[in-house]
């Protein structure tokens, strides 16, 4: 046997991909990918509507037990990033979404009821959504009762 034929048989045993396969796979994930990024980006920017959303009706029910208990009135400011006190619970929303209705101030009362007269609506808003459409609806009665949160419409 001469010398291309042993190496020929040597070789024909080894397993592996060629750099063509390798290069196919790279572009094939690399296509995923740019397509994968930006369905990720908004299922995160949702998320973080959701947790302000669910940290305001937890700060609403949280000031409305305390005044209840405590027999005294408990304010609720939103849009503060300073730290809660013992008569005051502050609230700032996450990532990019911001409050478009709703008062900036409530105070619950010792019985539990608010200070506002009517039933109040916070609509919560993402800006960094692409649509700009989704928000979330909270609305607080002037008993103190935090209604359904629901999907809304951004305008």
């Amino acid at each position: 046997m001469g010398m291309k034929n042993k190496v020929y048989l040597s070789l024909q045993g080894i397993k592996g991909f060629t750099l063509i396969e390798l290069m196919i796979t790279i572009g094939v994930l690399a296509i995923v990918t740019t397509m994968a990024i930006p369905a990720f980006n908004n299922v995160v920017l949702r998320q973080n509507l959701n947790k302000s959303t669910k940290e305001l009706t937890m700060i609403f029910s949280q000031a409305r037990a305390k005044a209840a208990l405590e027999r005294r009135n408990i304010t609720v400011n939103l849009n503060v990033a300073t730290a809660n006190t013992d008569n005051q619970f502050n609230w700032i929303p996450s990532g990019k979404v911001v409050q478009r209705s709703g008062v900036n101030q409530i105070v619950f009362l010792p019985n539990g009821m608010t200070n506002i007269g009517v039933d109040s609506t916070f609509q919560l808003c993402d800006q960094a959504l692409v649509d700009s459409t989704r928000s979330k609806i909270v609305t607080i009665s002037r008993m103190g009762t935090i209604q359904i949160i629901r999907d809304g419409s951004c305008s």
